[in-house]
């Protein structure tokens, strides 16, 4: 059962020629570097990785054997057998031609999970009924990349898409509370002999999510955002943190980068973190906000937004929502501008705080800001000032022109003193 005659030159057992056995190049001869054939105590990988091409390594008597023998075993509806020298398990079509199944009888399985859709395709019955499961596509048909897994008790192959607008074709509708996302899978049909004897499918798929704070932005096109990965200390777990900007107090409507050159001032902008690191002891907290109209950051004109955790009574009107409590934190800011300057950016530090040691809500810190933090930056902004003469603009911006003037004198008076 070790090997017949005539396979590749009857080679040595190992044990005659002082042969070893490894993943990459097989068994071979310690002197010669011919190729051997396993046998006792010699393939200790005890994995057909030991074999010639052509032979399965058969765990039961720890040796090669000619027939075909698949690890782990093959499912229900597998045959094992050779494909170009390797053992392999395959559709085993007289199992479905026994069954007389169709592609009527193929269904999708459909995983919603995060922020990832999943469509898998029974592979062995799309096999067996001549279809190609493996160069399957999304709508959009350079989305390709299909992989092979066990799922539900069937062979599967598998399609991952980001649950985001306009990724891979993928359309989108949503209402107040849920956002629902479809795609199309097109499996093709086999090709042999250039002779195509089945018509290619085309399914549909979607997913339907609560939409949240972090799932908004992914219902637009190039939102407002800022991405950074916080420290974690000696604590295992990625920490991947977002900022980004809404225009709704729902923060479930993200600004656009093509809204940021034309945003009245006095209006409200209101701005959300969120992390996914998911140790249940840590918040996420932001130390402190500021803005410039420089996009480092530097210069002598410069608000503070919030101090300490909480709003600055320096600047305009802002409002902290929650900092602190979770892994989400929420502010809004009336929009200004600089006397002089067209841009206006915003900067934010932030960590994650252990609430089993720390005040992570109070609005005062006693470390460092420096500490821990990382630097998220949103910006360039261009907050324009309203025509006052044009009544529709100033009922636009929420604000009478006199509380507006008002609020921007201050914000130049107070601009003014710290540049002198």
């Amino acid at each position: 059962m070790h090997h017949s005659a005539g396979i590749n030159g009857t080679p040595p057992f190992c044990s005659t020629c002082s042969g070893t056995c490894t993943a990459n190049s097989g068994c071979t001869c310690a002197t010669t570097l011919a190729s051997c054939l396993p046998d006792s105590q010699t393939c200790l990988l005890n994995s057909t990785a030991c074999c010639l091409s052509g032979l399965s390594w058969y765990p039961p008597l720890a040796c090669c054997i000619e027939e075909p023998y698949c690890t782990p075993a093959c499912l229900s509806d597998e045959v094992c057998q050779y494909a170009n020298s390797t053992a392999v398990c395959a559709a085993n079509t007289t199992f479905y031609q026994t069954l007389d199944l169709s592609v009527q009888n193929l269904s999708a399985i459909v995983t919603c999970k995060g922020s990832n859709m999943t469509v898998s395709v029974n592979k062995n019955l799309l096999e067996a009924l001549h279809y190609n499961p493996a160069a399957s596509t999304l709508s959009q048909y350079t989305c390709t990349g299909a992989v092979v897994s066990t799922l539900e008790g069937q062979r599967v192959y598998s399609l991952t898409v980001q649950s985001s607008y306009g990724t891979c074709g993928n359309t989108m509708t949503k209402n107040a509370t849920h956002v629902k996302y479809t795609n199309t899978l097109n499996i093709p049909g086999n090709i042999s002999n250039g002779i195509i004897t089945v018509s290619n499918i085309s399914a549909q798929f979607s997913c339907t999510y609560n939409i949240t704070m972090e799932t908004s932005l992914y219902t637009v096109f190039n939102p407002v955002l800022s991405t950074q990965n916080l420290n974690t200390g000696s604590t295992a777990g990625e920490a991947a943190t977002t900022l980004a900007a809404y225009v709704s107090p729902t923060y479930t409507d993200p600004l656009v980068e093509s809204q940021m050159q034309n945003v009245a001032v006095g209006s409200t902008l209101y701005f959300g973190m969120s992390t996914t690191f998911a140790d249940p002891a840590f918040v996420l907290r932001v130390e402190q906000c500021f803005s410039t109209p420089t996009s480092d950051g530097s210069g002598s004109v410069k608000i503070q937004l919030l101090q300490g955790g909480c709003s600055s009574t320096s600047g305009p009107s802002i409002q902290v929502v929650e900092n602190g409590d979770s892994k989400e934190v929420r502010f809004s800011v009336t929009t200004f501008a600089f006397r002089g300057f067209s841009n206006v950016y915003i900067f934010c530090d932030a960590r994650l705080c252990n609430t089993a040691s720390e005040k992570c809500s109070s609005c005062s810190s006693s470390r460092d800001i420096s500490e821990g933090t990382a630097q998220f930056t949103l910006g360039p902004f261009i907050f324009t000032a309203l025509d006052y003469t044009d009544n529709s603009a100033i009922s636009h911006g929420g604000l009478s022109f006199t509380l507006l003037l008002g609020s921007l004198l201050s914000l130049w008076i107070l601009l003014l003193s710290e540049i002198v």
